[in-house]
């Protein structure tokens, strides 16, 4: 894998970090300026390469099993040790040694309830994790409680609760 980078420009793109980790390529990391290094974000390669979009499910269970025995276990202490975690990431990949599609998995956002809804009227700045909670924990008494304070009439009230 001598020269992986050698074409590219100071800034790496994702999808050639992906591909050469897909390759299994330890020694790439000696190839990085220490720009380029300090821009590989660990975090998001972890999440990246847990998954991968195919229909074929042993490679989707490889990745998410390889990442998590050999990355992911021990994440927080190697933090200090990025040239350790380039080379666990790297043995992450299929013996196949293809480039694959690693696709994103965003954090689920929790669907927003009727409560929720009317609770961001009234607490614009709260997060939507703090208002889900709040939501969670007022009964709909509490809530046309609070919206009576705030000068809603019972019509608009109802009409917030159909």
């Amino acid at each position: 894998m001598q020269g992986w980078f050698l074409e590219m420009s100071e800034k790496l793109e994702l999808k050639d970090i992906l591909g050469a980790l897909d390759c299994g390529a330890k020694e790439v990391w000696d190839e990085l300026t220490a720009e380029q290094r300090k821009s590989i974000a660990f975090f998001l390669l972890n999440r990246y390469m847990s998954s991968v979009k195919t229909g074929n499910r042993e490679l989707q269970e490889h990745f998410v099993l390889a990442t998590n025995e050999y990355y992911n276990k021990h994440f927080y202490s190697l933090s200090k040790h990025p040239k350790l975690q380039w080379q666990l990431l790297s043995i992450c990949a299929h013996d196949s040694k293809k480039i694959m599609f690693h696709e994103w998995i965003g954090h689920k956002k929790a669907p927003a309830n009727k409560k929720t809804r009317i609770l961001e009227q009234f607490y614009p700045n709260k997060k939507s994790d703090e208002l889900h909670l709040m939501s969670k924990l007022m009964t709909d008494k509490d809530v046309k409680d609070l919206c009576r304070q705030h000068g809603m009439t019972e019509s608009e009230i109802a009409a917030k609760f159909k």
